[in-house]
């Protein structure tokens, strides 16, 4: 229960299985009356040969041998009283996505970004046989309790990558999947109530007022208008991204039985959009669409299976919801999503594997000329091996295919029999570094 409660974003399978478990928050707490400061970080690089269905495209060639890497750092502190109340802060600090050049520039007018970004920044408090709360900018139950997803072998990135090999496919090859561990979850401001542990149960609940980050949206909120972060309606909407009033709650089990391990897990996610009570005019290209956004409601259910080392897994996302978490316009379909995983562990090694379909609406609205469904399909395989505590080899190897009838996914549009499908597969191997 500890280590769910408190692991940082290291131990959530991102990034972790490129040197077995990456440092994070101490699993133990601290003994009571005691501070413990920690400054933790992960180096990764590597070097990766990627292929696509617009690897060639405008004129334009991208070399196939590419490389890329990133540098992540975990400060924070745990803490415990003399009666047992535990209490802390857990952060993560990213480098930024730049534009193109000639290295890094530290001019923001040259490449348009900071340097770093805060992911995760957020507060536990409470005790063991009460519960946790954690206020702050980090992950909820949806997050924090998906099983049936594995994602800590090779680089630990695959195809839900920020900085990974999947980070070097182009986008409109690039197929998607409701991964639960996705920034426009977890980067947001919320509360969140983990149980203690119950005969095997434990449950989760977390409510965001709306999806802003820390210091997203406030200062350029004079009186109320679009760059509000607290925006609740607007003259035309706010988009199909903007989330207000979003509500999770997961319940979960975990067990063993003649030393076979099992986790299950279930919950529901809703959210409303940001419109007004006329709805939001919104254009394909080809019709205007004078409608307000549905709101957002996903149930899931996964599970996982261990026995000596081996580990089975599934995962299903069924509900009211677009690609990326966005909303829905009335006409389009709902999301159904589904993954399988294994992975197998020996002493230093780990291999793994997932397959996933995505059925969604995609660019599909009525009239456009572009199919119903997009279906999406991506196949993730990998091995890493950690030479030591601190520092790991991996190998991921990346499959993947998007196709939608009418949309060409290259330059968006409808109605068209070009680019309707596109394929894309990469291979990479590289060293984690942790600290």
């Amino acid at each position: 229960m500890r280590k769910l409660l408190l692991a940082s974003v290291a131990t959530l399978g991102m990034v972790a299985g490129a040197t077995g478990a990456a440092h994070a928050q101490a699993a133990t707490p601290p003994k009571p009356g005691t501070l413990v400061v920690h400054l933790n970080g992960l180096f990764t690089y590597q070097l990766d040969a990627v292929g696509s269905s617009v690897n060639s495209y405008g004129g334009y060639k991208l070399n196939p041998i590419a490389n890329e890497g990133f540098l992540r750092l975990y400060p924070g502190f745990d803490a415990m009283t003399t009666g047992g109340f535990e209490y802390g802060v857990a952060s993560e600090i990213r480098d930024a996505y730049t534009n193109p050049g000639q290295g890094m520039q530290e001019n923001a007018a040259a490449n348009g970004t900071e340097s770093l970004v805060i992911r995760r920044a957020y507060a536990y408090l409470g005790t063991k046989q009460a519960g946790i709360v954690r206020i702050g900018q980090g992950d909820g139950p949806w997050t924090l309790m998906q099983d049936g997803v594995f994602e800590n072998f090779g680089d630990g990135n695959q195809w839900n990558s920020d900085g990974g090999i999947g980070s070097i496919v182009p986008s409109a090859a690039h197929p998607t999947w409701l991964f639960s561990d996705t920034g426009a979850l977890y980067t947001t401001l919320k509360i969140v109530y983990l149980t203690p542990t119950f005969a095997g149960f434990n449950a989760g609940i977390g409510f965001e007022p709306n999806s802003n980050g820390i210091k997203e949206g406030l200062a350029a909120c004079t009186v109320a208008q679009s760059t509000c972060a607290a925006l609740a309606s607007a003259p035309g909407g706010a988009g199909n991204a903007r989330r207000k009033n979003t509500l999770d709650a997961m319940v979960q089990y975990t067990g063993e039985f003649s030393g076979v391990g099992v986790k299950v897990s279930g919950g529901y996610i809703k959210s409303s959009p940001i419109g007004n009570s006329s709805g939001a005019s919104i254009s394909d290209g080809v019709l205007t669409h004078v409608t307000g956004y549905k709101g957002m409601g996903i149930a899931t259910v996964g599970g996982q299976v261990s026995y000596a080392g081996f580990m089975v897994g599934a995962n299903m996302k069924d509900g009211q919801v677009n690609n990326g978490y966005t909303f829905l316009l009335p006409g389009q379909r709902n999301a159904f999503d589904w993954l399988v995983s294994a992975e197998y562990t020996a002493g230093p090694a780990t291999v793994g594997a997932y397959y996933f379909n995505n059925q969604s609406a995609g660019a599909h609205m009525p009239g456009n000329g572009v199919g119903r469904t997009e279906q999406d399909n991506g196949v993730a395989v990998g091995a890493n091996y950690a030479v030591t505590p601190n520092l790991g080899l991996f190998v991921t190897y990346l499959y993947g295919q998007r196709k939608q009838y009418g949309f060409d996914f290259a330059n968006s549009k409808t109605n068209t029999t070009v680019g309707n499908r596109m394929h894309s597969q990469a291979i990479g191997a590289g060293a984690a570094l942790k600290w």
